[in-house]
């Protein structure tokens, strides 16, 4: 059975609601007027004016300024003093209707017409202007008005519909959606060629529709564009989805899965006798809806405007809104028989800038030294290249004890393609290691120094290591005593390596390893969707070309003195290890013990000066809390750069480090393993909505793709795909294991040119403002009750309430692999001891404020510790179902 995107009917005018009451535009709010304004030249007799009004509004309609006579608004023009008029509310027991009127210049006036709502507007005898044109002509013509005039309708506000699931979130606003969205809203007026309005009426006739329905149809079809998922819509041809869409003739319609708006209301024409009447454009600057589309004419030209929150949209997004439903009506009309899915919304000029935009790959030619080779050319400036526990490590120093190291792995039988563990603690001596391995022409994989467990073990038997580097012996290390009892198995104590100050290298080591780009640099390890990690490679030149970058972008050269946080078995951790040497900078490893401890990080950040520190947000905003509670004389001052990656940002974190942290350089970056990384963004003012992932980095081509591997238009939800020779050559073989080759399979449509494809499982949409936007992963949708889900929404949405502190949201399936309900782990805020069940109904009234009805089946467990974290500092959610 094939599920459309459904239509509701809303009974006020750009009105849709939630069961939520505070969404709900006060009775006699300007979000709920209807109202048009005039400018008359001409005879205008104001006596038969008032007159009329009073015959049609009732005897207690004002008629507004009083002084009619007198030169009013004289500061204002035109439109915005007639808007001034549209935004004045109704207040209880007001008349339903009242008439705004000012003189201009001589035989020059205003005219603005208002209601407070759609009952009022639409009389016994049609809307306001039409009635008071009838009522006008029969006073001036010596007759008298026959409309009834209008009577209070105070219970019209319309049939309160609940606005859609997770109202909003499928739009592509510029900012997150509050709470509590305000009314204030703008308005975007359109006028399309005569030759789309002559195809929309040559549709219209031949489909047996009003032209009217195809606007919507069109509306419709963009909205679930931007959902980015495909219930059959997206495969259904546009003539017969025309057969879906109502009467938009009737009553305005609310479009299923948004806060959507459908208006058909033609102009409202006031006829004055002897007079030129000119209707003005005028917005009262509210809006009931997210998104509101107001058809106004459709012959000769199809024009309207589209009024949208001014708290979610930029004007200049309003704009884009209206070109990609321009692009696609005129691709619909040219061809109705053509799926929804497949029909354009941008047309040539932005495609191809998007398309040029999206890749920042570089013709092949240049290539970077090994990062081994980069930092031995270091070795003459007198610089510190690490300093750990108050003892400096120069360059000379540094490449001395790699090479060192590089002999004894060599006599060990490690060399070129084989690969070598490294197991240590903190140190310079755990940075000379690294550097050694690849002067050896090994490639290497790095350990955290703690943790025995299975999923080390399953790591080791998949790398199959030629050596195993510690700083002692294995006795003390459950990992390295298990490894030891493995056939083959060799293991290098680099403290008796490198604790003989008369040893020297030889000559050969000296020169060190210069290997080809392509060969295997390192293996970095992350979580399989098996539940067993998954060995990444990756080769030199993909870590040399993103070192380089990163340590020039970011000026960790001389001077910058760069923490070492991410832990290891991370490439993050790799990545600002090599770009600080590369750079010429200082690294500074940090001490276990501190590491994960925001109370003693912060003041090591201060007492070493560290200018440069890489971190996960989920642990900068524990940071910010210690920072915000420290005194002035306690707070990390040289921090020069706040590198975000791993997870998204939140706009109101950015908000908070900006404000602790004025002088620091706020990076968010983004990329998953099989890349290092592949868009960048920095964050240079106030954020009002999700942080985006920025752009491509070089060497990358990020795209945007649909199911069917077709680009997808700016708003429009897709798979991020990454394109670029710094694409991992694979993973390591495991016997048994799955078959990735799906991952890497190119983008259809592509002319091959040598350069790997990864298909990344996150999704992502490209931002009219051409920036990358992160939108969660596939495999953090679920559908429950037939309603798509988003986890992390979810989580975003609860860790906006003042009293959490953290949180997790994971679904329970049942046997038929069905989401029955959401369990959801709440950290709060405090101590923690207050009663359980009134912060589950506060944080159930919360997520209701955000999602509208959608009942979420949640379990909800107060947690009195801190989320599990895995290495990476990432919530480790395996841990919460044990």
């Amino acid at each position: 059975m094939r599920h459309r995107l459904k239509m509701g009917v809303v009974a006020n005018d750009v009105t849709v609601t939630d069961p939520d009451r505070g969404l709900l535009p006060a009775s006699g709010s300007a979000a709920l007027h209807r109202y048009a304004a005039y400018h008359v030249t001409g005879g205008l007799d104001l006596d038969a004016l008032r007159t009329a009004w009073r015959a049609v509004a009732g005897d207690g309609a004002p008629v507004e300024p009083a002084a009619v006579g007198q030169t009013a608004g004289e500061g204002f023009g035109d439109e915005e003093l007639c808007a001034r008029w549209a935004a004045r509310p109704f207040a209880e027991g007001d008349a339903p209707a009242r008439l705004h009127l000012a003189r201009r210049g001589p035989r020059e006036h205003l005219l603005l017409l208002a209601a407070s709502h759609s009952g009022a507007w639409e009389g016994p005898s049609g809307a306001l202007p039409a009635a008071l044109s009838d009522a006008y002509r029969a006073v001036v013509t010596g007759g008298r008005p026959s409309a009834p005039p209008l009577r209070p309708a105070p219970g019209t506000r319309g049939g309160e519909e609940p606005s859609a699931t997770a109202a909003g979130l499928v739009l592509p606003a510029d900012r997150n959606r509050p709470h509590l969205p305000p009314h204030a809203g703008g308005a975007v007026a359109f006028t399309w060629s005569p030759d789309l309005g002559f195809r929309t009426a040559r549709l219209a006739e031949a489909a047996g529709v009003t032209p009217a329905a195809v606007v919507l149809a069109g509306f419709r079809a963009l909205v679930h564009r931007y959902a980015g998922q495909d219930d059959g819509t997206l495969s259904t041809a546009f003539r017969e989805l025309l057969r879906t869409v109502p009467d938009p003739a009737s009553k305005p319609c609310r479009i299923e899965g948004a806060d959507a708006v459908f208006v058909h209301r033609e102009r409202a024409a006031l006829r004055i006798p002897g007079a030129e009447v000119r209707q003005l454009s005028v917005h009262n600057g509210t809006a009931a809806a997210d998104l509101a589309l107001v058809l106004q004419d459709t012959a000769p030209c199809v024009a309207g405007f589209l009024e949208y929150r001014a708290a979610l949209f930029e004007p200049a997004s309003a704009r884009r809104l209206l070109d990609q439903l321009a692009t696609l009506l005129a691709a619909a009309t040219a061809d109705p028989d053509a799926p929804v899915g497949g029909l354009p919304l941008d047309d040539e000029r932005h495609r191809d800038r998007a398309l040029r935009a999206s890749d920042r790959r570089a013709p092949r030619g240049h290539v970077t030294p090994p990062v081994h080779v980069s930092v031995r050319g270091h070795a003459g400036q007198d610089g510190t290249a690490v300093s750990f526990g108050g003892v400096s490590t120069g360059y000379a120093e540094l490449t001395a004890h790699a090479a060192r190291v590089a002999s004894a792995l060599t006599a060990a039988g490690a060399g070129p393609g084989s690969p070598v563990a490294v197991r240590m603690r903190p140190g310079a001596h755990r940075i000379a290691v690294l550097l050694g391995v690849l002067e050896a022409g090994a490639h290497l994989a790095w350990f955290a120094p703690d943790g025995g467990g299975e999923r080390h073990r399953s790591m080791l038997r998949d790398l199959r290591p030629s050596c195993m580097v510690l700083d002692g012996g294995p006795q003390e290390d459950p990992l390295a005593l298990w490894y030891a009892g493995e056939p083959g198995a060799r293991l290098l104590d680099a403290s008796q390596v490198l604790g003989s100050p008369s040893a020297a290298p030889g000559a050969d080591a000296a020169a060190g390893a210069r290997p080809d780009p392509e060969d295997l640099a390192y293996v970095a390890f992350t979580s399989g969707s098996t539940g067993r990690p998954k060995g990444i490679v990756q080769s030199h030149a993909a870590l040399a070309q993103f070192a380089g970058w990163m340590g020039e972008q970011f000026a960790m050269g001389p001077g910058a003195r760069v923490a070492q946080w991410v832990s290891p078995e991370h490439d993050p951790a790799l990545a600002e290890v090599f770009a600080t040497l590369v750079a010429g900078g200082t690294l500074c490893p940090v001490p276990e013990r501190v590491r994960v401890n925001p109370d003693k990080l912060v003041p090591w950040l201060v007492q070493e000066g560290i200018t440069h520190i890489q971190t996960v947000p989920s642990f900068a905003r524990d940071l910010l809390g210690v920072i915000t509670g420290s005194g002035p004389d306690r707070r990390p001052d040289a921090l020069s750069h706040l590198l975000l990656m791993g997870e998204a940002l939140p706009g109101e974190l950015v908000d908070g480090l900006r404000a602790a942290l004025p002088r620091t350089r706020l990076i968010n970056l983004y990329g998953p393993t099989e890349t290092i990384a592949a868009t960048w963004h920095e964050i240079t003012g106030p954020v009002a909505g999700q942080v985006p992932i920025g752009r491509p980095l070089p060497g990358r081509q990020v795209l945007v793709v649909d199911e069917h591997d077709r680009p997808s238009p700016a708003g429009v939800t897709g798979e991020l795909v990454v394109r670029s020779p710094y694409v991992t050559p694979g993973y390591l073989a495991v016997e048994g294991g799955p078959d990735h080759g799906a991952l890497f399979a190119p983008v259809a449509g592509f002319a091959p040119d040598g350069d790997r494809w990864y298909r990344t499982g996150d999704l992502a949409r490209v931002r009219f403002d051409g920036a990358l936007e992160f939108r969660g992963r596939s495999d953090f949708q679920v559908k429950l009750f037939g309603n798509r889900v988003e986890l992390t929404e979810i989580e975003a949405a609860l860790n906006r309430d003042p009293s959490v502190l953290e949180c997790a949201v994971l679904p329970h399936v049942n046997g038929q692999g069905l989401v029955t309900r959401l369990a959801v782990y709440v950290v709060p805020r405090g101590d923690g001891e207050g009663d359980v069940n009134a912060d589950v109904r506060a944080w159930r009234s919360h997520l209701r404020g955000q999602f509208g009805p959608l009942t979420l089946p949640a379990v909800f467990t107060r947690l009195s510790s801190r989320l599990p974290r895995n290495a990476a500092g990432k919530v480790d959610r395996s841990q919460l179902t044990r």
